[in-house]
């Protein structure tokens, strides 16, 4: 042990090298990380949606989500499940059990439902998915004195505008109603034409669909046959043929109904100072940086200021970025303060040179800790800044012992290379064993179960990191 010790000592050339390839691969991992403001990590959830346009609760009840919980019942690998009846749709929400892939829970429920045959006709196909967390990076607010209409096109053109940004990827618009067409059918009508709402109803339905044809095949060329029928306005939909007499006599749509080409009547009221209001929720998925695409939308934002008509106005309500910006300059701030302190106190009771190395022993800690995240594929979040804040004021006490045995058994006349062999060894092994016994204390909390568990899996990575590369630094690197 001792003679590998003295090897280390004496071979600077190596500690320098070694000095060299962590700063430098940790700042390229800190340029390379993904930032975010929480990690993103699955919820062990299942999400089934099962729309049933016009069915009240009680028949969602009897016509799907009893359906579903028959169908999913034995499935093995479910924890708990719950299913919600409402107005036009069933929504159930399956909970993974622990130890179980979700991946083979997801398919095993995804055919089971997928089975099930005995759908109401109008329900619609159920959507099946897995229920994780989403980063909202930025909330964005448009408002203005204008009509429903033009606010919701206008948020419809800058969200499209949005999405043409190279950093930003994931946009929606909320706050605004849905676009309906709306058919009112007169009674008094129906009976001049002899008519009935059934009638009326299939011909809207029969008149309104995208028809294959099938192919023509010639010699030199193959013609795809499609009918295009569907109606987008309710203009479009006026001209629907409801009957067609013998006599050549035809009434259309518009001839015994009122069609409004206007908004769904949920009421959904969005204003913001008293002003009417659409709101954009800005998104990341898990390969974008949310500093990155913040800095986008401050970008745009400021550019779009600078062309809206009078009476509108478009406001930043909240970014997610500035915790995650005030939580690295917390770092950074810690980050001097403590070197600073570490350098003035051992260089006012001991030696400048030990000051200095011992002082090192922060920003080689933290560099090597990011470069094991970035190996391991973790991002720069919350939850790891916490961590490597919390780590600030352990990682440099082992180098600090070691640092103050060397000197003095300096000051007894060794030579220095003897000093720092006879420092190290004296005090190594209570270093070793000090450092070890924090690395334990943290890991019981990376066997976490449940989803405060995924939650917080980062924090002993993090810890554990930079207290193993403290330990480097202090054995391998001080000495020499």
């Amino acid at each position: 042990m001792r003679a590998l010790i003295t090897a280390f000592a004496r071979n600077r050339v190596f500690a320098n090298i070694l000095l060299t390839i962590i700063f430098l691969s940790g700042f390229m991992a800190i340029k390379s990380m993904v930032r975010e403001t929480f990690p993103e990590f699955s919820l062990d959830m299942i999400s089934v949606i099962v729309a049933y346009p016009g069915a009240d609760p009680e028949e969602v009840e009897e016509g799907v989500s009893r359906k579903i919980e028959d169908a999913i019942e034995e499935v093995e690998g479910i924890r708990q499940h719950t299913t919600v009846s409402g107005e036009g749709v069933a929504t159930a929400t399956i909970e993974v059990a622990e130890n179980y892939p979700l991946d083979e829970v997801l398919d095993k429920v995804r055919t089971r439902i997928n089975a099930i045959s005995t759908f109401p006709p109008d329900a619609e196909k159920p959507v099946i998915d897995e229920m994780t967390l989403k980063d909202s990076v930025m909330l964005l607010s448009l408002s203005g004195d204008m009509s429903d209409r033009r606010m919701k096109e206008w948020a419809e053109r800058v969200r499209d505008a949005i999405r043409q940004l190279p950093d930003v990827s994931q946009v929606s618009v909320f706050g605004a109603r849905e676009y309906e067409i709306g058919i009112e059918v007169s009674e008094d009508r129906l009976r001049e034409y002899g008519l009935t709402f059934d009638q009326v109803a299939d011909a809207v339905r029969r008149g309104n669909l995208n028809l294959a044809g099938g192919t023509l095949r010639t010699e030199g060329e193959e013609i795809r046959v499609r009918t295009l029928g569907r109606k987008y306005t309710g203009r479009e939909l006026a001209d629907i043929v409801v009957l067609a007499a013998p006599d050549g006599r035809i009434v259309t749509l518009d001839r015994v109904a009122r069609i409004e080409d206007g908004f769904a009547e949920d009421p959904v009221e969005a204003t913001l100072n008293g002003r009417p209001t659409v709101l954009l929720n800005v998104m990341k998925t898990s390969g974008e940086d949310a500093l990155a695409i913040s800095e986008a939308m401050a970008a745009f934002v400021k550019d779009q200021r600078a062309i809206l008509p009078d009476g509108a106005r478009m406001h930043v309500i909240y970014d997610s970025t500035d915790m995650l910006r005030s939580r690295i300059d917390l770092l950074v701030r810690n980050g001097a303060i403590g070197l600073s302190l570490v350098l003035f106190l051992l260089w006012l009771f001991l030696d400048w040179r030990l000051s200095f190395w011992a002082g090192m022993g922060i920003p080689i800690s933290l560099l090597g800790g990011m470069v094991i995240l970035w190996m391991m594929g973790e991002t720069l979040n919350m939850i790891s800044l916490f961590g490597l804040i919390m780590v600030l004021g352990i990682v440099v006490d082992d180098a600090i012992v070691v640092g103050e045995a060397i000197h003095v058994h300096r000051k007894s006349g060794k030579p220095p290379l003897r000093a720092a062999v006879d420092g190290l060894c004296e005090v190594g092994m209570p270093v070793i064993a000090a450092v070890a016994t924090t690395m334990v204390a943290f890991l019981p909390l990376a066997f976490i179960g449940g989803v405060m568990g995924k939650f917080i899996s980062i924090l002993p990575v993090v810890v554990i990191a930079c207290l193993a590369i403290s330990l480097v630094e202090c054995l391998v690197l001080l000495p020499a």
